[in-house]
């Protein structure tokens, strides 16, 4: 009897291992924080388009820039209707301050909601000119943008078209309530709607790497390995493909063929792919 007892006792110890190990593996197995979700992948993309909602901003005050000349005071602007625009030339330093304030509401351009204040510094090079952009308590869709971008433009470039490098060091304070960040570098080549005033018709490829912290405080790099088509009548990327690293482990995200939609499609270092909405909302 006490052998039987032994023996049953064994079996459900030994049977209790197994089971522990398999909750492991499986443990293992199903741990998204190891991977490369499709919430990071939304969440770095979010960022990316609060980034492109202020270029477009910036590329849309360059017309005012251009137009009304250095020594002009506008309180108009092209970015909105709603938005005041002062300007405070600095004859020593040779620069122009422009602050853009959006007040507590201010509907932009594709409906965008802006608060707030953009100030930007120009100064003028041999071969173009340069900015230094800073936010006051500004935000996008109610995402809070702290932090800088620099940005240095030229006439014509290689191709013959207009280029703006960004060197962009920012974090955003997501309307949920999360703390994400953005830091590194993007070539902006506008490759169309050069010759007309109207914005719709720009389109821009975008090259570049950078580094994103999610807000559980995990890190990703990114790198474009083939330039990005961003058009500015399309809300999304409508090509091009971004390596995503994360934990040592490389993904690519493409953006696919250049139609304007939703989607875009993950595949890991197995050769294993899947599509992704890349917005939630």
């Amino acid at each position: 009897m006490t052998a039987k007892v032994l023996k049953f006792g064994l079996m459900m110890l030994l049977g209790a291992m197994v089971f522990m190990s398999c909750s492991d593996e499986e443990g293992v197995t199903m741990n998204d924080s190891a991977e490369l979700s499709t919430e990071d992948i939304q969440d770095v993309v979010v960022a990316d388009d609060i980034t492109s909602d202020i270029d477009n901003i910036l590329e849309d005050d360059d017309i005012d820039f251009n137009l009304l000349g250095r020594s002009t005071d506008s309180s108009s602007s092209s970015v909105a209707d709603c938005v005041t625009r002062t300007v405070e030339a600095d004859p020593t330093s040779e620069t122009l301050t422009i602050t853009l304030d959006f007040g507590d509401n201010c509907t932009g351009p594709r409906g965008k909601e802006l608060s707030g204040k953009i100030v930007i510094v120009y100064q003028k090079t041999d071969i173009g000119y340069s900015k230094e952009v800073s936010f006051d308590n500004f935000s996008v869709d109610g995402n809070a943008i702290e932090g800088s971008k620099s940005v240095v433009k030229v006439k014509d470039n290689g191709n013959g078209n207009k280029e703006a490098t960004h060197a962009v060091n920012i974090s955003v304070t997501l309307a949920t309530g999360e703390t994400v960040s953005l830091e590194g570098t993007r070539v902006r080549e506008k490759i169309a709607g050069d010759d007309t005033l109207t914005r719709r018709d720009d389109v821009y490829l975008i090259s570049g790497s950078w580094k994103f912290v999610n807000k559980l405080g995990n890190e990703f790099t990114g790198n474009i390995t083939e330039k990005l088509r961003r058009e500015y009548a399309c809300k999304f990327i409508v090509s091009g493909v971004t390596e995503i690293t994360k934990n040592g482990v490389a993904y690519t995200l493409d953006f696919g063929d250049g139609t304007c939609d939703n989607i875009a499609t993950v595949t890991n270092s197995a050769g294993e792919s899947r599509e992704i909405m890349l917005r939630r909302r």
